[in-house]
């Protein structure tokens, strides 16, 4: 039977929304939690589960010398790669987010039971301040790991109901104040009155057409989404009708290449690899930050990648070879008729592939890229083909107060209406992604709403 009323509607089961209903069932409050697909989990499940933090007990425990100021510091290198002149990071928050991760760390083992491998680093952030769950080094099957642990202590919350297949299509409002949701499930249309209303239904990384039109310089990213099926912006829309407004500046999160050919998977955060662009010319360090990546070769004048015949290359060149009568692969005895083939004319890509090698040999590179990942490109044949940005989410959302409280155009708070994790993530970035940041930021915001809503029910 479906229920006609409760205290706390919370739309969307991924991090956030697992967060924001365990947080807010502390209180004791009867707490309805809707996911429209089959299995809750959303962008989260599919991630490596890992979190950033900093000074938790666990960085104690394993004699882990890590601090904020550090993570701090990195934060505002990494965001200092992209938009120069963008709004944000608003730091305060950052700093304030990252004070509340660790509290978060600490009461998902504490209360929520949640556990963890040793903390970690994650590719290009060697410091080890990333908790991935336990009995997944590195995140591997990690995300799973993290749903499922949230799951079973769900699961025995008597006062939290989890209802899948259910899509809320419509905040309730009246007077001005939201109080619950319109939805649709396998019995059709339906109402929940709810004296608040928690929005944890993701960004949206699966809407092509609002990726067009709030971020038109990512529309060709928009075919590479790797992010959770149900992220198609249906919460940030309602929000909006009720009065939230958009954060400026939204963008794509970006998670390394493809050269979408099958087999090519490899490729995606391959630091050892060559770029070029339409001019025959780098444009990067491959070596950077894979979301740096991502950035890089979204704005490049049709990309390019280089790719010899050399052993560590040996699983690439069966698909290489495979894609070469379709166009998709142009295949070489030299660099020279490479680039012909690639439509570069002179000697650009010749002279740049050669400066490459140079800088193997020598130990230096133009680009600053680390010379164990400055591997030459001289074995043929040569293949090139072109590379797209592979995306995983987004920056952007509605905006909120530091209660994640959705605010309106005169920065006033939307009686009972809270939005949290991608639904509300832009002003912590730039347009460059943190490793460990999302799902901390999904959990931390879920958390921090779900006790907030609790709070101001039980004061009234």
């Amino acid at each position: 039977m479906r229920p006609e009323q409760t205290d706390i509607v919370i739309v969307g089961a991924g991090g956030a929304g697992f967060s924001a209903a365990l947080s807010a069932a502390e209180s004791g409050l009867k707490v309805l939690l809707l996911e429209k697909t089959e299995w809750p989990g959303g962008s989260t499940r599919m991630s490596g589960g890992g979190i950033a933090a900093t000074g938790t007990s666990f960085q104690e425990k394993a004699g882990i010398t890590d601090s904020k100021e550090d993570w701090l510091e990195l934060w505002k290198k990494r965001q200092a790669t992209s938009n120069p002149n963008g709004p944000y990071p608003d730091y305060v928050f950052v700093d304030q987010f990252m004070d509340q991760a660790a509290v978060t760390t600490e009461w998902l083992a504490k209360k929520q039971g949640h556990s963890y491998e040793l903390p970690a680093g994650f590719g290009q952030d060697p410091e080890q301040r990333i908790h991935f769950p336990k009995g997944t080094p590195g995140g591997m099957g990690g995300g799973k790991q993290l749903i499922a642990n949230l799951s079973k202590t769900l699961e025995k919350r008597e006062n939290i109901t989890l209802q899948t297949e259910t899509r809320v299509t419509d905040l309730l409002m009246d007077q001005g104040k939201i109080n619950g949701v319109k939805f649709v499930d396998k019995n059709g249309p339906g109402e929940i009155h709810a004296k608040k209303v928690i929005i944890s239904a993701g960004g949206f990384v699966q809407n092509k057409k609002m990726i067009a039109q709030y971020i038109p310089a990512a529309q060709t990213a928009s075919q590479f989404a790797v992010g959770g099926t149900g992220d198609e912006g249906d919460g940030i829309i309602m929000a909006q009708k009720a009065g939230a407004v958009l954060y400026e500046d939204p963008w794509v999160i970006g998670m390394g290449i493809t050269a979408a050919l099958p087999g090519t998977g490899s490729l995606l955060m391959d630091w050892n690899k060559l770029y070029m662009d339409a001019h025959g010319k780098r444009f990067l360090n491959e070596a950077s930050h894979y979301a740096v990546v991502a950035n890089a070769v979204l704005s490049a004048d049709e990309p390019w990648i280089i790719i010899d015949s050399a052993k560590a290359n040996e699983d690439l060149l069966k698909p290489l070879n495979d894609a070469v009568a379709s166009g998709r692969v142009v295949k070489a005895d030299s660099i020279q008729e490479l680039s012909q083939q690639m439509g570069i004319s002179g000697s650009t890509l010749k002279d740049t592939v050669t400066g490459y090698n140079d800088g193997a040999k020598n130990g230096h590179d133009s680009m600053g890229k680390e010379v164990e990942h400055v591997v030459p490109v001289n074995i043929a044949p040569y293949y090139a083909t072109h590379i797209y940005p592979v995306i995983m989410g987004t920056f952007g959302g509605v905006k909120t107060n530091p209660n994640y409280e959705v605010l309106d155009k005169d920065e006033q708070i939307i009686p009972n209406l809270f939005s949290t994790g991608e639904s509300a993530n832009k002003r912590l970035y730039n347009h460059v992604y943190m490793s460990g940041s999302s799902v901390q930021f999904a959990l931390t915001s879920g958390r921090v709403a779900g006790k907030v809503a609790a709070q101001q029910i039980k004061q009234h």
